[in-house]
């Protein structure tokens, strides 16, 4: 392992006990936020110990050939002119600058803000004494911080399963509860969505006028048994579904929260104006194919269950941007 910086082996420190998420640092109050910092300061070493290679090494590479015929190599060849050998040369000039810009980026990292101001404050109160314990990584932080990040996505994930559990439960528990969401959600008088209740008690049409999309809906349940999921269609008698239905059809179909008629209604909701919402990666409406953005990903901040009625958004994508 190589030599560290002070500040990385102080801060590395502290990562050996619990975080009580009491730190006077601001941005330094988690581990995993402890750790990236710490994975990105050996970055930084790493760095420089290539930076001081660069010179004479780097800029002076095309010459190496010439100079000895013994380092020739497939991507390090003899320039056969000046012209191509000044290019070369300006070519490895760009190349390391570019390697000092990408150094310069990470050392003014704002998550690396706090990082600095911990040490400054360390070192002031050693009366300007470095603070350098041992003077070797003990860890490799980048490998940590991915362990981390696994252990939290699965708490998250954990959390998110038990929730949507007990929302199903409680949705199950009350006895025509789809009823009171359907009437909710008309109440929103959502602009070109229509919703046109079926002759069976549990079915409805939901029309997009502007986009020109109809699709059925059917509630899914046994004998004596609340609504337990809904079935989602295209076809309506008379006329076959356009292709746009279809791919719209297809993404519906592969939602989450299959028995959440809210999450339905609101994502059926969100492709009423497919034809002039552009994708949220390219932010183009048509991708090269000339195809609009039919994926619909559930953003992150959604309204909480035990708050007001949950409504859901959703991001337009296409399937090559997705």
């Amino acid at each position: 392992m190589s030599t560290a910086p002070s500040m990385a082996a102080t801060n590395q420190n502290s990562t050996q006990g619990p975080v009580t998420g009491n730190s006077e640092t601001p941005g330094l109050d988690s581990e995993i936020q402890l750790v990236s910092s710490l994975a990105k300061l050996q970055e930084l070493e790493r760095k420089i110990h290539e930076l001081r290679g660069f010179m004479p090494q780097g800029l002076l590479e095309p010459l190496v050939p010439i100079a000895n015929p013994d380092k020739v190599a497939l991507g390090n060849p003899v320039a056969e002119t000046p012209r191509v050998l000044r290019a070369s040369l300006d070519e490895a000039a760009r190349a390391r600058v570019a390697d000092v810009q990408q150094f310069q980026s990470l050392w003014r990292d704002p998550e690396l803000t706090s990082v600095w101001a911990h040490v400054e404050s360390r070192i002031k109160e050693a009366n300007g004494q470095l603070l350098q314990p041992n003077g070797k990584w003990e860890r490799d932080y980048d490998v940590l911080l991915e362990e981390l990040a696994r252990t939290e996505k699965s708490k998250i994930d954990e959390r998110q399963r038990e929730g949507e559990e007990a929302e199903y439960t409680k949705a199950q528990s009350t006895e025509g509860e789809w009823k009171n969401v359907l009437e909710r959600f008309l109440q929103r008088n959502m602009p070109g969505v229509r919703v046109i209740k079926g002759l069976d008690e549990s079915s409805l049409a939901v029309a997009l006028v502007r986009a020109g999309l109809v699709f059925q809906v059917k509630g899914v349940s046994f004998p004596g048994s609340p609504v337990s999921g809904w079935d989602v269609s295209s076809k309506i008698a008379g006329r076959s579904p356009t292709k746009l239905e279809n791919a719209v059809l297809g993404c519906v179909e592969s939602r989450p929260r299959k028995w959440d008629l809210s999450f339905l209604l609101d994502m059926i909701s969100s492709y009423a104006d497919i034809k002039q919402t552009p994708c949220v990666k390219c932010n183009r409406l048509t991708d090269n194919g000339a195809q609009l953005p039919t994926l619909r990903r559930p953003q992150a901040n959604q309204q909480s269950a035990d708050g007001p009625a949950r409504i859901y958004t959703f991001d337009a994508l296409h399937y090559g941007c997705a």
